[in-house]
Order: C-alpha cells, then structure tokens, then sequence
C-alpha cells in the first residue's frame, strides 16, 4: 500500500547517496530559532510572516502528529494533514498532497496577492 517495491528500491539507493552529506543535529539544535517561542509557543516574528501551510502526513512514522501540530502553532496557523505517508509526493497517494496544496493556495490566493 503507498507505494511499490520497485520505486522503494530506487528511493532508498537516493537515500544512501544522501546520507554522504551529514547534518550535525545537535548543532543544528543549537541554531534553530524554535526555542525562542512567545507564551502561546508562536514565532516572535510570527506576526511578519505570510501565511503558512503546515503539511502533515497521517501515515509519517518520521515526523509525529505532534510535531507537525507543534509546527503550525509556531508559524501561526492550523495543520493539514493529508492521507499519506511520509514521502507525500512520492507515493501512490500522491494525488493528495497535492490536492491540499492546490486548496490552501487557492484559499489564499486573495491573501498572497
């Protein structure tokens, strides 16, 4: 379900090409503006920023619904969670993802303009 063993092998050889450039996260931690959040856990700029989608996907065993949620909170707005896995636009459920991407922009149209 999602997505085939064919594709699976091909994204997992990325995968291993990916993991040459290594990300330090404790370091990264260390940098992300994420602990500096207001009492309501929104982004001291917040109020600057255009709207925002937050996707999230409903079968992401990499990214829990928490932290999508949390997310959200701190850019201001609600999450929208999309049947899928993690890899949104890879699957079989592609489609979704980009359903609720083509609904937030055309919700916002009127604010981005």
């Amino acid at each position: 379900d999602g997505i085939s063993e064919e594709d699976m092998q091909r994204f997992q050889g990325y995968f291993k090409r990916d993991t040459d450039a290594t990300t330090d996260l404790f370091d990264l931690a260390k940098k992300l503006p994420s602990d500096k959040i207001d009492d309501d856990g929104l982004a001291p700029f917040q109020n600057q920023l255009p709207p925002a989608l937050v996707l999230g996907a409903s079968d992401d065993f990499i990214v829990d619904t928490e932290g999508v949620r949390e997310t959200a909170q701190y850019f201001g707005t609600d999450p929208t969670f999309v049947d899928s896995p993690h890899d949104v636009m890879l699957g079989r459920r592609w489609e979704n993802g980009a359903r609720a991407i083509q609904n937030w922009i055309e919700n916002n149209i009127a604010i981005l303009n």
